[in-house]
């Protein structure tokens, strides 16, 4: 397959529909190709393959939802999509939510809105291809990539280069009562040195900075999406992730800030590191329950790390489906290479400090007991990482200190 231009294959029995999407696409860098039964799909996909297909429900040779089930089975890297006047047909949804289609996008067709969904699924196909055969298929088991959180988007809209709108930010944040309260709790926290009060958004926002609001925002919005519709996991509790992740933040943040004391930026990336350094966990949880409940299970059993048992189990780890899904979104490399390698920082190709920290702050988290995330290994602090951040008992009881202190202050 050629790896630099993509290849569509739609199939449609009527010839209308295919010419309006030939002459569609004829300004885009796309390779695309048009047939009109199932037969001539299966036999194109054997001899080229495509990275996007694109199907009507109603074929003449197979019926549609027989026919993307199929091509799951034979070529499940490949992401699959109907296009159909027929969208709201109860066998359709059962495709979607089953994972047999990725979407659904009704005739007639949004020209616009239909080139942004195929461009968006060829980014999820080219990201696919950096990582394993069996990684491909798992990510196209999962029926929809969730979208970035729109409250995140809308503070995103609000910077420009160097400068930001601090008024409208604030705006949209106030119009979220729990995410306004979430930041004036962390804008008054000891974390951030304050010592008057931060009474409103907008002080908020400039004692906290634009890019820890965005983070806690974005971590906010995900576990609200995600939290609503995690099912009974054994083993994980999501209350107690949580405050795993707020811990492990603050522990990274006062690592940094050891290593680095006038690295405010460091101080700041530190952070945000150690809250979304298990985002792929919730992931996890949220697509794939059965299998991560079953991880956990053999994990505590064999006293072994998580990562070992997710792997064995289905072939990645939440490290490396949580790095998928931020640069699904297209988050900061810092963000992603520290999702990614927060258990082997010797591994990153960027920021090693960073990702050094929040390595660090997650281990010291599960030794100062704040909270716990689906691990069940307690695994000591390298030496080296002892001595790059100064650990012994007495900056150790510091940390536990402070970090108690803080989410003693945002708890309450």
């Amino acid at each position: 397959m050629n790896d630099i231009t993509s290849k569509i294959l739609f199939i449609d029995a009527e010839k209308e529909t295919l010419d309006s999407l030939q002459r569609l696409m004829l300004d885009e860098d796309w390779d695309c190709y048009y047939v009109s039964s199932a037969k001539e799909a299966m036999d194109f996909l054997q001899a080229k393959a495509a990275d996007l297909v694109v199907t009507d429900v109603t074929l003449p040779d197979m019926d549609g939802v027989n026919f993307v089930s199929e091509i799951r089975r034979l070529y499940p890297s490949t992401i699959r999509m109907f296009l159909t006047g027929f969208s709201k047909q109860e066998n359709i949804i059962k495709a979607l939510a089953e994972g047999y289609t990725q979407q659904i996008i009704p005739k007639p067709w949004i020209d616009q809105e239909l080139k942004e969904i195929i461009r968006s699924a060829l980014r999820q196909s080219k990201q696919q291809k950096k990582h394993s055969p069996e990684f491909q298929v798992l990510i196209n088991s999962i029926p929809l990539l969730p979208s970035l959180p729109e409250s995140y988007s809308n503070v995103r809209s609000c910077i420009v280069g160097d400068e930001v709108d601090i008024e409208t930010m604030a705006k949209y944040i106030s119009q979220d009562v729990a995410i306004s309260s979430l930041l004036l709790h962390w804008a008054n926290s000891a974390l951030f040195g304050q010592r008057f009060q931060v009474d409103t958004i907008k002080k908020s926002i400039i004692v906290l900075g634009t890019d820890i609001v965005e983070n806690l925002i974005l971590s906010e919005s995900v576990n609200r999406t995600i939290a609503g519709k995690l099912p009974d996991i054994k083993g994980f509790d999501f209350g107690k992730f949580k405050k795993h992740s707020m811990a492990t933040a603050v522990i990274s943040r006062l690592l940094i800030k050891s290593l680095l004391p006038t690295d405010f930026d460091q101080h700041d990336r530190a952070f945000v590191a150690g809250l979304l350094h298990d985002m792929g966990k919730l992931a996890t949880a949220s697509f794939f329950p059965v299998q991560f409940e079953k991880a956990i299970e053999l994990a505590k059993r064999r006293r072994s790390p998580l990562t070992e048992t997710e792997t064995e189990i289905y072939a990645t780890d939440h490290a490396e489906l949580g790095a998928f899904l931020a640069e699904w979104w297209t988050l900061p490399p810092f963000i992603v290479n520290a999702i990614r390698w927060h258990h082997q920082p010797q591994a990153t190709p960027i920021d090693q400090d960073i990702i050094a920290a929040s390595h660090v702050a997650n281990l010291l988290s599960y030794q100062f007991h704040f909270g716990s995330n689906g691990d069940t290994c307690l695994r000591g602090i390298a030496d080296e990482y002892r001595e790059k951040f100064y650990l012994n008992e007495e900056a150790n009881e510091i940390l536990r200190t402070e970090t108690e202190k803080t989410i003693r202050a945002l708890t309450s």
